[in-house]
């Protein structure tokens, strides 16, 4: 099968139908619903709903503001629905369904010309569905369903040729969770055997290896929220006898172990929000008599940060996002509803940021995402409804993005992506439509992806 290029002609008469009705004054032709923000040079790829197109793939450049639809039409203008971005040096893949293949492994340089099929995996309406798609030791990993089986590990190097299931590794079902620690690739797969556990490529190509055999014999161990920190994963298992609770490995089936039995029993302490913080892990932790709360392990000691909600009530710590020597988190300590706090790890440096929305309801932060040495994120304003805000850490450097006496303002953002020498972001606009916008370096914030400038 040769690599194919879809057509510049269909193209060029898709964005002239777009543009038209952007001309007639007719807002339902732009670009909604933007996803996986990509940034690739001076442009951003991202997959979008318009209403001609369905969801296809879209590029926008960052200094004219002008958009490109980059995926082919299906017949009928049924959606390509691209997924699964990610960007290898100078090139975007993703998967899509161009109506003849199915879900397969395509790839774009930002461009028409350059958006092509990688290869048709599984020839048919069916297709692969690539999944997981991971950048390691200068090539692609991912999940795919070839001719007569289920998802199993694949790689690429962005060719047909380059495209293959992984050698020794057909026995591995349902790969997932791919996690680059240095110059290892782990992942979590099933086999016949161990059932769903946690295995290891090293860089240079070498055969999968299972890491550990955590919950002995065929029953799966539960693993999730692999986590790095420095040469280390983090990540969370049920051995059987410990119920969930937090391990580490260096890569070896020596140096996998629990790393603490926090909670006892086997109810464990489900620790989730795993965030890396200088040569440790912050994470929340329930121990089964203070509630769900902040805590912290380096491998070696592991202790509870702060009870930030005293007693047996759970603090709702979630979110855990990094910034330099804070980790910002969001929690409630029963009086202030829940909000944006921060933390150095220790309990004299956990502390509210600012609240935001005074009372018991809270702000409720969210969509919390490093960016610089700032922290983006959603939450409620005094008029109870999702606004942008950025914070430096500080009460004062804690504010809304945008004209604050907007009554509008940019309700529901999220996907804060860095761009240029700004930010892009979805939010609402007046109208109540997902949009994508831009806040350059002043602070000045525009649409991106409008049909016409």
């Amino acid at each position: 099968m040769k690599t194919r290029h879809w057509r510049t002609a269909i193209c060029a008469a898709a964005l002239a139908a777009l543009t038209a009705g952007a001309d007639a004054g007719d807002s339902a032709t732009d670009i909604a619903d933007p996803r996986e923000l990509t940034p690739l040079g001076e442009r951003l790829v991202f997959a979008a709903y318009q209403p001609s197109l369905s969801q296809a793939l879209f590029a926008v450049s960052g200094r004219s503001g002008a958009l490109e639809l980059l995926s082919p039409l299906r017949p009928g203008f049924r959606g390509a629905f691209p997924n699964t971005l990610v960007r290898l040096r100078d090139t975007v893949y993703f998967t899509m369904n161009d109506g003849e293949s199915g879900p397969e492994l395509w790839a774009t340089e930002g461009t028409p010309a350059t958006t092509r099929l990688v290869a048709d995996i599984r020839p048919g309406a069916a297709g692969s569905n690539p999944a997981g798609l991971t950048v390691f030791d200068g090539q692609l990993y991912f999940s795919a369903s070839g001719s007569g089986t289920g998802p199993r590990l694949w790689s690429s190097r962005g060719t047909k040729d380059s495209t293959a299931a992984v050698a020794n590794a057909a026995a591995l079902a349902n790969p997932r969770q791919f996690t680059v620690v240095g110059a290892r690739l782990f992942f979590t797969a099933t086999d016949a055997a161990h059932g769903d556990e946690l295995w290891v490529i090293e860089r240079g190509g070498a055969a999968p290896r299972l890491v550990s055999d955590i919950r002995r014999g065929p029953e799966d161990a539960a693993i999730a929220q692999l986590t790095v920190v420095g040469d280390a994963l983090y990540f969370v298992a049920h051995d059987g006898v410990h119920g969930a609770e937090l391990w580490k490995t260096d890569g070896s089936a020596d140096g996998t172990a629990l790393v603490k039995d926090i909670r006892p029993g086997p109810d464990g302490s489900r620790p989730s929000y795993l965030a890396a913080h200088g040569d440790g892990l912050l994470f929340a932790a329930d121990d089964g008599q203070l509630g769900g709360e902040l805590w912290r392990s380096n491998g070696r000691e592991t202790a509870l940060v702060l009870d930030v909600r005293p007693g047996a009530a759970n603090s709702g710590a979630a979110y855990l996002t990094n910034v330099g020597a804070w980790t910002y988190f969001t929690a409630t300590n029963g009086r202030d509803g829940l909000e944006l706090w921060k933390t150095d790890g220790s309990a004299a440096g956990t502390a509210l940021v600012r609240d935001l929305l005074p009372g018991p309801d809270g702000a409720l932060p969210n969509h919390l995402t490093r960016i610089g040495d700032r922290l983006y994120f959603a939450a409620v304003d005094g008029a109870r409804q999702q606004q942008p805000w950025r914070s430096d850490g500080t009460a004062a450097g804690t504010q809304r993005i945008g004209n604050a006496s907007d009554p509008v303002g940019l309700p529901y953002p999220s996907r804060f992506t860095a761009f240029g020498d700004g930010i892009a972001f979805a939010a609402r606009d007046a109208a109540g439509t997902e949009r994508l916008w831009r806040m350059d370096a002043a602070g000045a914030i525009s649409r991106l992806g409008a049909a016409s400038p």
